[in-house]
């Protein structure tokens, strides 16, 4: 197995795909790197148009086509995220004795439920509700003090985890882990993104004053909740019958395929920061 590393890995790099997903993503951390240096609001802003194209691929992939209360349902949405961005950057209260966070949110949430009837499934109208409740996560974090460096932070462990449980498949992979659900997926790519992702969330822990211990877990845990993210849009996109949520991004799909990661991960790392 040792003597053909070499070639697995020569093989691996003669793979388009593979080529692709590595000049996309030195794309995307050069594009995340600009806007890191500008930071807010424009970092934040960028992501709330980034929720628009996702939820708008999120509802393609369910229906293979976008009526107009569709539209409309993803900029309502986008028009609370706004809204709440600007409270937090000039300190406005939305609703007196409760948070702008839990206000607007509670908001959209019910919102969403007033148009269950656009959603194909449950399974369709859960994630809808884990997406938007990602985005209000991701903005609450990113307008806390140092809030830009708990996201870089997270990104670098979210990104450690997909593309080292992605090499290990590709080279050492032998057990699927849930080959109804992703063939890619296997035992030992993932172990192997998760014992880097806890490395990695050691080596960067000054980014966010962790201690070892508290690196140590929340790089297990972010490494485990990315992957089950990853395997929850694997699981709507086999039900859907599509392999991937988009083409925006070469070698990778859509924006949803480059985001699922984040679904579980932010709102849990949000509790864990912030409140």
């Amino acid at each position: 197995m040792i003597i053909n590393l070499p070639i697995k890995f020569k093989n691996l790099f003669n793979v388009k795909e593979f080529k692709l997903r590595i000049l996309s993503t030195v794309i995307l951390l050069c594009l995340f790197y600009g806007l890191y240096i500008l930071g807010n609001p424009f970092f934040s802003f960028f992501f709330i148009i980034i929720f628009f194209i996702l939820f708008y691929e999120f509802e393609f992939i369910s229906w293979n086509k976008i009526k107009k209360n569709q539209i409309f349902k993803i900029l309502i949405f986008q028009l609370l995220l706004l809204i709440f961005l600007t409270s937090e950057i000039y300190e406005l209260n939305i609703i007196v004795e409760f948070s702008n966070f839990l206000a607007l949110l509670t908001v959209s949430l019910f919102i969403n439920l007033l148009f269950f009837k656009t959603y194909i499934n449950w399974l369709s109208f859960f994630i809808s509700n884990l997406i938007i409740l990602s985005f209000f996560s991701l903005i609450n974090i990113l307008t806390q003090p140092n809030g830009l460096n708990y996201f870089l932070y997270l990104v670098i462990l979210i990104s450690t985890m997909d593309i080292f449980a992605y090499l290990g498949g590709k080279i050492f992979g032998y057990q699927k882990i849930a080959p109804k659900i992703s063939k890619g997926k296997t035992v030992e790519g993932t172990l192997i993104g998760l014992c880097v992702t806890i490395l990695m969330s050691i080596m960067t822990k000054f980014l966010v004053n962790f201690d070892i211990f508290q690196a140590f877990i929340v790089g297990f845990l972010i490494g485990l909740l990315a992957f089950l993210g990853d395997l929850l849009e694997s699981h709507l996109k086999r039900a859907m019958g599509v392999k991937d949520s988009g083409k925006v991004i070469p070698g990778h799909g859509g924006v949803m395929d480059r985001f699922d990661g984040y679904f579980l991960t932010l709102p849990l790392y949000n509790v864990y920061l912030v409140n």
